[in-house]
């Protein structure tokens, strides 16, 4: 082998290396939206509102179905603590499924589809199922990704008076 293509295969291995960093950089990011995106439904899941604030940015926005919209994590958190805290009592199934994840850089998007099942407090019978979509905003702010923007409407439920 030459040293001109000696050069020209380093060169191509060089621009394989960046295209996966990139590659592998992108997945991580998904990956870490994701997992940030899972500990907030847990922690919903268990009522642990001080660990759903925490998922949020210091700027984020919550703009949920049948509440008012919310801005700033602290103000996020009072109202998990004062407001969402009296219809959600940690004794509903919550699922969510089918991330669609648009990321670019320091941001990303996100929808998500989430099952609720509500039940009798008294004897844990399910009484209805609520479906509905989370549109998601992502944030990397110092260097962990969090919720930048959340909105969740429902799509299929019981009738609300």
């Amino acid at each position: 082998m030459t040293q001109e293509e000696l050069g020209k295969q380093l060169q191509a291995t060089q621009a394989t290396l960046e295209t996966l960093q990139k590659r592998v950089q992108k997945t991580e990011d998904i990956q870490a939206i994701h997992q940030v995106h899972r500990r907030y439904v847990n922690a919903l899941i268990c009522t642990e509102w001080d660990v759903c604030a925490d998922c949020f940015s210091k700027d984020a926005i919550v703009d949920v179905y049948l509440h008012d919209k919310v801005e700033g994590r602290e103000n996020i958190r009072k109202w998990f603590k004062e407001e969402l805290a009296i219809t959600h009592a940690g004794k509903e199934g919550d699922i969510c499924v089918h991330p669609e994840i648009t990321y670019e850089g320091d941001t990303a998007r996100g929808k998500w589809m989430m099952y609720m099942m509500y039940m009798y407090p008294r004897t844990g019978q399910s009484l209805f199922w609520v479906q509905g979509i989370y549109d998601m905003g992502y944030i990397r702010e110092d260097g962990e990704w969090k919720i930048s923007y959340m909105s969740w409407v429902e799509r299929l439920g019981p009738v609300s008076y």
